[in-house]
């Protein structure tokens, strides 16, 4: 008979604190994690133990004697044999940042090491990627320079939010060089000017490139390719395979100049730490804030290594049982209790894996163990378990720090250790009965018990918020008011507290929700891929009376409909398909009817049926846990959608934000490297929450769908900031192939509004600029380009660009508004994402005796006059060859005086700058600049009309944009002479067009 399996399932993800900790200069709490799919070989362990003790002596000197690595326990697979001393832990759940992984090699990087979620600069990021084959391979070293230089290059990711100190190859033509106006060339990307090297076509001996032509771009290939046999001791986050590279980069004062950070390249760190070299960086960090001083240099760095086994899941649920337990829930029309009971029976039935661990207590004037630990071996196990649940009833006070100890109790009787064991706490109230809360804390750490809070409504005791994150636990509420409901809330904590998740963690595939009327008919699809179909499940609920059940019509991918009905809290069995151990792949539809009004809930859940590396999983956070309304600051929401580890492309992911009066606002997340997003094609999709998004103070919860169709790819041979491999060491060809069409669903954890207020007032700025580069350059003028920000963030359209000049970068970046200003009245910035290009256009060259430097930098200013942040800083050119310092003014090319301007140009010392209007590609950037010159004698000469002086004219590439309030059009055509015999190629020239 063909079934498929109905029941309730909801997938969270969670955010919870990491126990890495820096304790009298040593790090404690580091964890290593092997992954489920990585076959046992204990010789792995040994290595990891020998990384990272040379790592722990290098970051000791790095630090200058602050930090070293104290202890670190690695955690092996449950299936490896137990050939090591150590514990059986529960199955780690309390990893959400900060931790090492072992584990299958991504599609884009392939053994690549790498720190995946590095989002702002001193911001941790997720964990730290390493491979069993890279762990294990010979010549490492000969590839990626000594161990401990890569590891500590990646520790300064993982803990401190540090940047690559060279560029990524995203949007830039080569990012291995930039145009330096103070030199006059190409410069490679490097923290400092002391790495001595030669730009080569892939570091190819034989084929040099020339860095010294700046009006043509370098080869995509070509790369700056240091020498061997070097002396310099930085910078470890830039060229860390130089051996003789064992320091961060600085810009302190006692620091020699040839050594000091070069606050101008546009690196990663630069741009995205505001010019801050690396280690200063690391001294803001909360790590060494007024603590964990130098210490001797006579100490031992050596870590304890800690192995232990990961062991099945261990879990008790602690209950209140309390009197406002009986409160009726306005969302569902049920009390608070029954909610509870309801949610325990499908968790119990569903979600709680064959051969895991579960105990209960219920607590309310006094704390009562209903069960012991009982292993889940069978139905009958489950049978027991719910009965339990569905006998409770409430009653009498709040004695919140009994129940915990209870369960603490209940661990240590079971004979199995308790680290890593978990306790799921739900109540709805203040604790009024000692032993409370903050008396029983430290004895549930010192135990390493893992403690979750639900928190039923806002009014529940405010310092679960705090037990949850001591213990590296999660803090989650149930909303009555909300849509989403107490089986969502307690199925998130259940799903998502794994850090590897294996081939029995189910993914939520859709969560869909809907009121009908009386007769009305309800219809959804839900997509079950190729990586999952085992235990494919499905639960509706009805809001109808049990007298009127609903029917439901499931119409399976190979087209035959089968139906059934499901009472108010009923659940169906069903399968799609001859293979009776996973559903079929395909699109699925469901049907449901009442003949009376109702509100139904659907849920849709899978688990592998195979290899966790055809599984596409989402994981989604927030970057505050709060929006402050007297900020001027807001959060971003991510969503990182990857298939094994490798990331997602061209996903579609939304979000919808549940505020407090029951309302939603559908929101966008994109992968294309502008406004929130930080990398384009990353598989980290990014908005930001803006503040007219919400209604009042309060929690907020959102949901996150995500799904993929034809255009969807990955890579077939993940992503993150990693370490670079030795130059000449080949890199591999990516290659892309399609995802199956697929869906997932998800709910990031809640936050907090705090200071809301209704006012029209605008305090949120523009978004900053941080792509700000020059495109070319000739002797008359540079093309600087940069991505528009926004007026709200990366929402709207700013009013105006701040732009300044100045001989000091200090002055730029520290005192923004002392530097020169530019008059950018007459130009109207473009809508947020769309490219903006801005000519300086100089002089003839002024008096050779002055050579000072002259920099810029710009910043977005909306209606309201909310600045956004300063971009990063250029080297606009010396005073000497590029008269920056005469008065300055700012034209658009579509302005009517333009003529004018132009003709004028060669014979005053005025600068201008112009906006190039329009949507133009690639090449188009490299003819505007070169032709400006020339444009102006056709002018004088009457032609301002396609050109064919000895030479024939480009086909036309025209192009509108509308520039000012009167909507002007200007129509642009590029043309181009041959070159004279004995002359280099010429740039092209622009010509307006009539």
């Amino acid at each position: 008979m063909n079934n498929i399996i109905f029941v309730l399932l909801m997938s969270y993800s969670t955010h919870v604190l990491s126990k890495l900790e820096l304790k009298n200069n040593g790090y404690e709490g580091l964890y290593v994690v092997i992954g489920p799919e990585v076959r046992e070989n204990y010789s792995l362990v040994n290595k990891i133990k020998d990384i990272i003790t040379n790592a722990s002596r290098l970051l000791f000197s790095a630090t200058k004697h602050r930090a070293y690595i104290r202890n670190v326990t690695i955690i092996v697979p449950q299936t490896w044999s137990r050939s090591l001393e150590g514990n059986v832990i529960s199955k780690p759940s309390s990893l959400d940042s900060e931790y090492i992984l072992i584990d299958i090699p991504s599609s884009k990087y392939g053994r690549d090491p790498y720190v995946e979620g590095v989002v702002e600069c001193g911001k941790p990021g997720k964990y730290m990627h390493l491979t069993p084959g890279l762990l294990l391979m010979e010549d490492a070293e000969k590839a990626y320079g000594p161990w401990a230089h890569m590891f500590v290059h990646e520790w300064g990711h993982l803990r401190w939010g540090l940047f690559d100190e060279y560029k990524r190859t995203v949007n830039y033509f080569n990012p291995y060089f930039y145009l330096d106006m103070e030199t006059e060339q190409y410069e490679p990307v490097v923290c400092m000017k002391n790495i001595k090297g030669k730009a080569l076509i892939n570091c190819n001996k034989d084929k040099p490139c020339d860095v010294t032509k700046i009006k043509y771009p370098l080869p995509h290939d070509c790369r700056y390719c240091p020498d061997g046999d070097q002396t310099t001791p930085v910078s470890l986050m830039g060229h860390s395979y130089i051996a003789s590279v064992t320091n961060f980069c600085e810009n302190d004062n006692d620091t020699a100049k040839e050594y000091r950070h070069i606050t101008t390249i546009p690196s990663d760190q630069n741009i995205n730490c505001h010019h801050k070299s690396t280690w200063e960086v690391i001294r803001e960090h909360a790590d060494f804030q007024g603590k964990n001083y130098a210490t001797s240099d006579s100490t031992d760095t050596t870590p304890i290594f800690n192995i232990a086994y990961s062991g099945p899941k261990v879990r008790a649920f602690v209950l209140d049982v309390s009197g406002s337990m009986n409160r009726i829930v306005s969302s569902s029309g049920l009390s608070r209790i029954e909610e509870m009971r309801q949610a325990l029976k499908y968790i119990i039935d569903v979600l709680l894996q064959a051969s895991s661990y579960l105990g209960i207590v219920s607590f309310s004037n006094s704390a009562t163990t209903l069960t012991p630990l009982r292993e889940i071996k069978n139905d009958t196990d489950r049978h027991i378990l719910q009965n339990i649940t569905s006998s409770l009833f409430a009653s009498g006070g709040t004695g919140i720090g009994q129940g915990l100890l209870n369960a603490k109790l209940l661990f240590e009787s079971s004979g199995m250790s308790t680290r890593e064991s978990e306790i799921i706490l739900l109540t709805d109230g203040e604790e009024n009965i000692p032993p409370y809360i903050a008396n029983v804390t430290d004895a549930l750490i010192e135990a390493g018990i893992v403690v979750h809070t639900i928190s039923i409504t806002e009014d529940a005791q405010k310092n679960l918020k705090d037990l949850a994150q001591a213990t590296g636990g999660t803090f989650l509420t149930f909303l009555e008011e909300q849509s989403v409901s107490f089986i969502d809330v307690l199925s998130q904590v259940i799903i998502s507290s794994d850090a590897t998740p294996d081939t029995n963690t189910p993914e939520t595939i859709a969560s869909h929700s809907k009121n009908t009327l009386a007769n009305e008919n309800y219809t959804e699809t839900f997509k079950v891929d190729n990586g999952l179909g085992k235990d494919t499940k499905l639960t509706v609920r009805s809001a109808a009376p049990s007298s009127s059940p609903v029917l439901l019509t499931v119409v399976c991918p190979d087209g035959i409909s089968i139906q059934n009905t499901v009472t108010s809290t009923g659940t169906q069995s069903l399968l799609c398909g001859n293979n009776k151990a996973s559903t079929m792949p395909g699109t699925y539809t469901y049907t449901l009817s009442s003949p009376e009004a109702t509100s139904y809930n659907v849920y849709v859940t899978s688990s592998p049926r195979g290899s966790n590396a055809e599984v596409v999983r989402v994981r989604s956070w927030l970057s505050d846990t709060e929006i402050d309304f007297a900020s001027a600051s807001t959060i971003r929401l991510y969503a990182d959608v990857e298939k094994g580890r490798s990331p997602v492309l061209n996903a579609k992911v939304s979000g919808m934000l549940i505020r407090g009066d029951g309302s939603a606002i559908n929101l966008g997340l994109h992968d294309n490297g502008k406004g929130a997003d930080l990398y384009e094609d990353d598989g980290l999709y990014t908005t930001y929450l803006y503040k007219n998004y919400f209604t009042s103070d309060g929690r907020y919860n959102m949901k996150i769908t995500v799904s993929g169709d034809e255009g969807t790819v990955t890579y077939s041979s993940a992503s993150g900031q990693r370490a670079p491999p030795l130059p000449g060491v080949e890199e591999a060809q990516l290659v892309m192939e399609s995802v199956q069409e697929f869906m997932r669903s998800i709910i990031p954890n809640e936050f907090m509004v705090k200071n809301y207020s209704s006012s029209d007032l605008d305090t949120s700025p523009p978004d900053a600029i941080t792509d700000l580069r020059i495109a070319n350059a000739t002797a008359y003028a540079v093309l600087l380009e940069f991505t528009a920000p926004g007026d709200d963030f990366d929402m709207g359209q700013a009013r105006y660009y701040e732009v300044r000049t100045s001989n000091s970068i200090h002055t730029l970046i520290n005192d923004f508004d002392s530097s020169t200003l530019l008059d950018t009245t007459n130009i109207m910035p473009k809508p947020s994402g769309e490219t903006e290009q801005l000519v300086f256009e100089g002089s003839v060259p002024g008096s050779s005796k002055n050579e000072e430097i002259w920099y810029v930098g710009i910043r977005a200013v909306d209606g309201d006059d909310n600045k956004g942040k300063v971009s990063n800083i250029l080297t606009l050119g010396r005073a000497a060859s590029f008269n920056v310092t005469d008065n300055l003014t700012v034209m658009a090319i579509a302005d009517p005086d333009i003529d004018k301007h132009l003709e004028d140009e060669v014979n005053t010392s005025n600068t201008t700058i112009y906006i190039v209007v329009g949507v133009v590609g690639v090449a188009i950037l490299f003819l505007v600049v070169g032709g400006l010159f020339l444009y102006r004698k056709l002018k004088k000469s009457g032609r301002n009309e396609m050109i064919s002086n000895e030479g024939t004219c480009l086909t036309p590439v025209p192009f509108t944009h509308e520039v000012d309030v009167t909507s002007r059009v200007e129509e642009t055509i590029m043309c181009a002479r041959p070159s004279l015999a004995g002359e280099e190629e010429t740039n092209p020239f622009l010509v307006k067009g009539p």
